[in-house]
């Protein structure tokens, strides 16, 4: 009975020996994998501010493309009704950003409005590379425009 039981703390170590061998190993998760597969590639802002779109964003047919901007039109015009975040908030939020990770948005509207005006820049060029109506951004987001974004016609094509 007694060399059962240390054959079997024996074994224990071993495997425990093994397990301390590989600190930071992981298993494989079939989960993380299909979210690693649908996170998107590339695109993002370059240094001159201009956006370029993602793989999954080069995909999208006309309605989904419109379908992004008229909300994202809607969201930047209500972002004049909100109130600007503290200085204390935004300066939190930049110290604690590089070393817990996360996002820039929310801590400047104004920056906020700039990033998502050059993505709709993109998105608007997108529209127009694939000869679907294009909005008039300028119109679109003038303040006080109440109307529902809409798209124009399509360049190059007839009425």
């Amino acid at each position: 009975m007694r060399l059962g039981r240390l054959t079997v703390l024996a074994l224990m170590l071993v495997v425990g020996g093994c397990a301390a061998a590989a600190p930071g190993y992981t298993p494989p998760d079939a989960n993380l994998d299909k979210y690693k597969a649908a996170a998107p590639r590339g695109g993002g802002f370059d240094q001159a501010g201009r956006y370029s779109l993602s793989e999954q964003e080069q995909k999208l047919n006309c309605k989904q493309l419109t379908g992004s901007i008229t909300i994202k039109i809607v969201q930047m015009r209500d972002a004049r009704n909100r109130i600007q975040p503290s200085a204390i908030a935004s300066a939190a939020q930049t110290t604690v950003r590089p070393i817990v990770g996360g996002s820039a948005y929310g801590a400047s509207i104004d920056e906020d409005l700039r990033t998502d005006r050059a993505r709709l820049e993109a998105l608007n060029r997108q529209l127009a590379a694939k000869s679907c109506p294009t909005f008039d951004l300028d119109g679109d987001l003038a303040p006080g425009n109440k109307n529902p974004p809409r798209p124009v016609k399509a360049p190059g094509r007839k009425p």
